[in-house]
């Protein structure tokens, strides 16, 4: 009888202890989520490690306690994973395909967790709440910002680097609010939703992001298809008052001295316009980043090239020096060519399962009060995966993270088959929760190494900067011995090997061969090393022939990006006496850099410009020296054409102007 009653008070103390664990995990879920939001979008490394590690550990304990549920888009996410695992293994950067594949873990973590722990409508209205707020957090630093920036036309960002991918945030939850507002009961709810709508309709216009907008067109029918209110003249006469006071406000914050409001009107206005132009920048950006994409899917069409590796392999692919990328501004296109098919067809099943969770979630509650919630959350999916067809919107932690949590609590609804009942519980079995500890303790301590790692190179390079040399390259050394498979490490300890006295050359040479062996499709490595050959006391031909045979890697993996390589590779040919190749090569690859806005101030080009500068001073020099000065003179007014502030470009046209002319 003891026995029994000791089994009793047992099983009580874990369920209560389940529960109480279950009551905490969703306000730790918005903890992360708040946190990765206001670090640059998640980007930030220590940020990102923090929020991976905790929800790693909360849905460990969820599991260890018996409280992790698989629901179907549960399931399905983790097939995602499986999937980016499956093309880690013939990755080209197997560091970053890893850390990747470690955020992908992170999106299961927070959609299991959440779909696994909202035990009821209430709660699950209080959940999504406190997502709004963060939202609604992250306009109040947008507002703050542009006040004490004042200037009008400043595009909001928040706490993320860029308009677009903040767009694509407040994608997420500006529909449901608008459906919690066209649903409120009494005014004093519908006045509060709408206010809420208003700040974040708002702040997305203020983005200017015209994928944005073009997404919220988008689901306007599938609006239309699943609102169901009770009067269509106050359902209209709602959106229209929150559209009203939308403008109004717009029209106040873009108010500046004089006639600055005018022309920042004007500019939203041509922002919209231009949409529809083919010849924009965006536009044609996009279109070039999406057919790189597409031939590297060509190229690798079943495993792709490894996850987060399109930055790498873009140069090869690349087609004018004007557009140059780190992503491909598209999920689908990206999937593609770094997952292959297998991960286009784990991406499409994902999609198709969010598309079935929702369509139940809507039958399921259609006569509840939840309703408006379950249409609003699937609405701003909706939107969201739209726009990451259209942008950059997965390289910011934050976006998909967000997207995960709404998945989540669209999947909770989705669970009940009929409304007002406690949701079927899809228990794990006990190999099942073993395996999922397995694979996040795993993940948890890769995660850590990768860590230890970024801390020990960030305190490398303050002492590289303050000129410690050697306690940098211990510290290098220390980040490349916890990771061994980042080229960063490798590359900055070999730099620093070159600043000892004396300078350890050899020691040099080595790291950047095994930064070369993992990271193959890096130019700035064989660069690098044929640098380091080049710049050897006595480089004989054989360290030159070598330095040739880099360069000529280096530019076939990157032809557009890297106008140093084209110099070196020339200097090469002058020491050997290959005049006529020299010029020839200048002749061939200065034109593709001039003419295109290069040199017009812009940070896209802040790096790029002054190699190109060098370059064509460069040119000029051999080819004016071998006779042809009127070309050499067309090339530098075309530099200053960009440029008018080149001081080096400026005299030595004036130089080719003093020269006597044949007559």
């Amino acid at each position: 009888m003891s026995t029994a009653v000791n089994r009793i008070s047992l099983a009580g103390r874990l369920i209560g202890a389940r529960v109480q664990l279950t009551s905490f995990v969703p306000p730790l879920v918005l903890l992360a989520l708040l946190k990765l939001a206001i670090s640059d979008g998640g980007r930030h490394p220590s940020t990102l490690t923090l929020a991976q590690t905790g929800v790693y550990i909360l849905v460990m304990a969820l599991a260890a306690a018996g409280a992790l549920e698989l629901t179907r888009l549960g399931a399905v996410l983790l097939m995602v994973t499986a999937a980016a695992a499956f093309s880690t293994v013939w990755s080209v950067q197997l560091d970053a395909s890893l850390r990747e594949l470690l955020r992908w873990l992170m999106y299961f973590g927070i959609a299991a967790a959440t779909a696994s722990t909202l035990r009821g409508p209430a709660a699950a209205r209080r959940f999504v709440d406190g997502a709004v707020v963060i939202a609604g957090w992250l306009c109040l630093i947008g507002l703050f910002v542009f006040w004490g920036a004042n200037n009008p036309g400043l595009r909001w960002s928040s706490t993320f680097y860029w308009p677009n991918p903040f767009a694509a945030f407040l994608l997420l939850v500006l529909p449901v609010e608008l459906s919690r507002c066209v649903y409120a009961p009494g005014t004093r709810e519908a006045l509060a939703h709408g206010a809420l709508s208003v700040l974040l309709a708002g702040s997305l216009v203020l983005t200017y992001s015209r994928g944005a907008w073009v997404s919220l067109l988008v689901i306007v029918p599938l609006a239309a298809l699943t609102v169901r209110p009770a009067s269509w003249t106050r359902t209209v006469s709602r959106l229209a008052l929150v559209g009203l006071a939308t403008a109004i406000a717009v029209a106040v914050l873009i108010r500046g001295p004089g006639s600055g409001s005018g022309l920042v009107v004007e500019d939203l206005l041509g922002r919209v316009a231009s949409v529809s132009d083919s010849q924009d920048y965006a536009v044609q950006g996009r279109r070039n980043f999406w057919r790189a994409g597409l031939a590297i899917f060509m190229d690798h069409p079943v495993v792709g090239t490894g996850p987060g590796t399109f930055g790498a392999m873009h140069p090869a692919y690349q087609r004018d020096v004007r557009y140059y990328a780190r992503d491909a501004h598209s999920l689908y296109v990206q999937a593609a060519s770094e997952e292959g098919g297998v991960g286009l067809a784990a991406l499409a099943v994902m999609l198709s399962t969010l598309v079935a969770a929702w369509v139940s979630a809507l039958r399921a509650w259609r006569k509840t009060d939840a309703y408006p919630l379950v249409v609003g959350i699937g609405l701003g999916l909706a939107a969201f995966f739209v726009h990451s067809g259209l942008d950059m919107d997965w390289m910011f932690p934050a976006n998909p993270a967000m997207a995960m949590l709404m998945a989540g609590v669209l999947a909770w609804f989705a669970k009940d088959g009929v409304a007002g009942q406690a949701p079927v519980r899809s228990a794990m079995l006990r190999w099942q929760r073993l395996a999922v500890i397995g694979a996040l303790l795993l993940a948890v301590a890769i995660t850590l190494i990768f860590h230890l790692a970024d801390r020990q190179f960030v305190t490398g390079q303050a002492l590289a900067r303050a000129g410690r040399w050697r306690e940098a390259d211990g510290r290098y050394a220390q980040a490349a011995r916890w990771d061994p498979w980042s080229p960063r490490f490798l590359t900055a300890e070999a730099g620093v090997l070159g600043q000892l006295n004396p300078p350890r050359r050899d020691a040099a040479e080595v790291l950047l061969r095994r930064a070369m062996a993992v990271d193959r499709m890096n130019a700035s490595h064989p660069i690098r090393l044929a640098s380091l050959l080049m710049d050897r006391p006595a480089a004989g031909p054989a360290a030159l022939a070598e330095a040739e045979r880099l360069l000529d890697q280096a530019l076939r993996l990157d032809p557009w990006n890297r106008p140093e390589a084209y110099r070196m590779l020339a200097t090469i040919y002058l020491r050997q006496g290959r005049s006529a190749e020299a010029e020839r090569l200048y002749r061939q690859v200065v034109p593709q850099y001039l003419g295109k806005g290069l040199g017009q101030a812009t940070v896209l080009y802040l790096f790029l410009w002054p190699q190109v500068t060098g370059l064509v001073l460069d040119a000029v020099d051999l080819v004016a020296h071998r006779g042809d000065v009127a070309e050499s003179m067309l090339w530098l007014r075309e530099v200053l054409a960009e440029d008018p502030g080149a001081g080096a470009v400026a005299q030595r046209l004036s130089e080719l102007e003093a020269l006597p002319r044949p007559r």
